[in-house]
């Protein structure tokens, strides 16, 4: 079906940067409305208009640039190690000269978490830059890899959500996107 790369993450813990990131993200949402809000309460203060948008507008910039190049900083440091295969039949995992199926009939079932959000509209088709598979196995093995959201084939318009909404459907397995 389609091949998605596997991502390394310098940290003990993909969940913790994740979820940090997705705070950051937050807050460079909610940041105008807190501007809009701070901006509007200053008119009851001594300070006239011109000197508010003096003060405030190069501030409320900086913010948002440094927030975006921590969470720009966090994706670029992200490196392919490896690629991973989704067929119709199982998965195979490629980490530079090793390579390990995993078949749907061993496959208890395999979860899709949302990772890191994209900052650019091209890093991403659904929002998230990268997302991490969590596939359980029968026998317990447990196996978490951090997948890039974009596939290596069919020219990157594919994501790993389509293909796990597909897979969701047409394979014995149950298979849990959690968004």
């Amino acid at each position: 079906m389609s091949k998605f790369p596997i991502l390394r993450v310098d940290y003990y813990d993909p969940v913790k940067i994740g979820r940090k990131n997705r705070i950051l993200y937050t807050i460079y949402g909610v940041l105008p409305t807190l501007f809009v809000i701070s901006f509007n309460l200053g008119e009851y203060g001594t300070m006239n208009y011109h000197t508010r948008l003096m003060i405030s507008l190069p501030l409320l910039a900086l913010i948002y640039f440094l927030l975006l190049r921590k969470v720009r900083s966090d994706i670029n440091n992200m490196q392919t190690i490896g690629e991973l295969e989704i067929t119709q039949s199982g998965i195979k995992k490629r980490l530079g000269d090793s390579t390990e199926e995993f078949s749907f009939g061993k496959m208890r079932n395999l979860t899709l978490t949302k990772h890191m959000p994209a900052t650019r509209v091209r890093e991403s088709k659904s929002g998230y830059f990268s997302y991490i598979l969590n596939i359980e196995m029968t026998d317990g093995l447990n196996e978490s890899l951090v997948i890039s959201d974009r596939s290596l084939d069919h020219n990157h318009k594919l994501s790993i959500l389509e293909t796990m909404k597909t897979l969701k459907k047409i394979v014995p397995i149950e298979v849990k996107i959690l968004i």
